[in-house]
């Protein structure tokens, strides 16, 4: 049986050099990779951590175009044909010699053949899934200028004809697809990239242009994690960098076993757009696949040069609270215009408390459900293969927003099981200028008892920085009731009857 991520895991993005950060923080799950040897695979098992290998769909890398003619060749391309750049990889460290990394094509054989040759080495050693970074290949180049190659007009002019309809040929003004060339709709509203960027909306067809890409990447997602279980000849776990809430990110996600992404936490603007991370949260859980989290490398940019390490607290004690897990801050990959890619890492001492607590209490998070306004509601469809579909689900999951108390500077999250429930308490009193949060003391909280369908008579208060405390708990006029006497940053309040 596949494992899945489990509401009390602590997951590592990469597997660190030295087993001693796994330990500190008992870790559980190794997410983006590097278990590719068999001895990495032993000693990782040997602490009872699930591992993975990884691969990229992004590009060849520089040095592969440089040398493969092929590769260079399987490139996305604009449409004037012209080979287009990776924006985020333009720092000297991912050039060679004179090559530059290019957007690979994943409907390309050469590009295809490039990504099985490198699950195979992912896979040597006998890891237990596969993760897949940028799986989107030719789609992820979408918002980039691509692509328009030969075989992705191929490729849609095919999509085009198995979904053939009166309303599509109208759009592209054509009596049949047979030969369809979609480039020649596309020039006649921009003759070059720039151009193309700037209009990319208003072409016509372009919303099923994009629908084929996303499900040709997820297709080769779902190629590669056969590949992967052939290889190890045992199932697999198979994850894939899904960035939500961007919606083209969900369309691969029903196949996955779970998600391992980047979300928003907009780490300039302090906690003021938390409620985005919130909402990415939600989606997964809409989706019904687990998410391992980490920030975005402009957000990990911002927490290395400010030292806002409590901010990241808050982002780790969020994820919990929404059912989630946020990957330690060990090696976080950091990106800005200036430097390019750079990496964080977050003091063990600092951060593995909140760990360490998770695991101790795990009965506070393990088989625990979202109750409550942010709880998924009833009849929505996880299946998001079209834009139209994609809309749908995003107007019926509704509005995100969490409980609060204390004039909105406390957020509540309850959860429930079958024979408990919890509420998550987290202080959104954050100064950014000084990295600190005003302790709340004397919280008055009141809840719903519809919300859990059950009245409790007892509440412990738990925290990673305090011991257990007992709370007074009322029910009046279908009100629970309790004070908390102090909140720092995160407490967890467990109900029972």
């Amino acid at each position: 049986m596949v494992r899945t991520l489990e509401h009390d895991d602590v997951v590592f993005m990469y597997t660190p050099k030295d087993t001693d950060p796994l330990v500190e923080y008992r870790a559980t799950f190794i997410a983006w990779g590097g278990a590719h040897k068999a001895a990495r695979v032993k000693e990782l098992h040997e602490l009872g951590i699930h591992c993975t290998g990884t691969m990229w769909c992004l590009t060849a890398g520089a040095e592969t175009l440089h040398e493969n003619a092929d590769a260079r060749e399987a490139v996305c391309r604009d449409i004037t044909g012209e080979p287009i750049l990776v924006p985020w990889l333009q720092d000297a460290q991912h050039f060679y010699e004179d090559t530059k990394p290019l957007f690979g094509c994943t409907n390309t054989p050469a590009f295809r053949a490039h990504t099985r040759k490198t699950v195979c080495n992912a896979m040597a050693g006998g890891a237990d899934g596969l993760h897949i970074d940028d799986h989107l290949g030719a789609a992820g180049s979408l918002h980039c200028g691509g692509c328009f190659c030969d075989r992705c007009m191929k490729r849609f002019a095919e999509h085009l004809q198995q979904n053939d309809s009166a309303e599509l040929r109208a759009q592209a003004g054509v009596k049949s697809f047979d030969g369809f060339d979609y480039r020649t709709i596309v020039r006649n509203h921009a003759s070059t990239k720039e151009e193309y960027m700037k209009v990319r909306e208003q072409i016509p067809l372009m919303r099923e242009y994009a629908d084929m890409q996303l499900n040709a990447a997820a297709e080769h997602t779902v190629q590669l994690g056969k590949l992967a279980a052939e290889i190890v000849r045992h199932p697999i776990t198979l994850s894939a960098n899904c960035c939500l809430p961007w919606e083209n990110h969900m369309v691969v996600i029903p196949n996955l076993t779970h998600i391992v992404g980047e979300v928003p936490h907009d780490a300039k603007e302090g906690v003021a757009n938390l409620g985005l991370t919130v909402s990415a949260y939600r989606f997964a859980e809409a989706l019904g696949k687990p998410i391992a989290a980490t920030a975005h490398g402009w957000d990990w940019a911002h927490v290395k040069e400010k030292d806002c390490k409590n901010l990241v607290r808050l982002w780790i004690a969020l994820s919990y609270a929404c059912g989630q897990r946020f990957m330690a801050p060990h090696r976080m990959w950091c990106h800005t215009p200036e430097k390019g890619t750079h990496w964080y890492y977050g003091p063990t001492q600092f951060y593995a408390p909140l760990y360490q607590f998770v695991r101790r209490n795990r009965e506070l998070f393990r088989d625990m459900q979202t109750a409550g306004p942010l709880a998924v509601p009833p009849g929505i469809s996880p299946e998001v293969d079209t834009w139209r579909k994609r809309k749908v689900f995003i107007e019926a999951l509704g509005e995100t927003k969490p409980l609060t108390a204390d004039g909105g500077k406390v957020w509540l999250f309850p959860r429930t099981g079958t024979n408990a429930a919890v509420v998550h308490a987290l202080n959104l009193d954050h100064d950014a200028a000084s990295d600190s949060f005003t302790p709340k003391r004397s919280v008055e909280i009141s809840i719903d008892e519809k919300i859990f369908g059950r009245g409790f008579s007892r509440a412990t208060l738990h925290s990673f920085d305090t011991e257990p405390r007992e709370l007074t708990l009322e029910g009046k006029a279908g009100k629970l009731m309790f004070t908390l006497p102090e909140l720092k940053l995160w407490g967890v309040v467990k109900l029972e009857m």
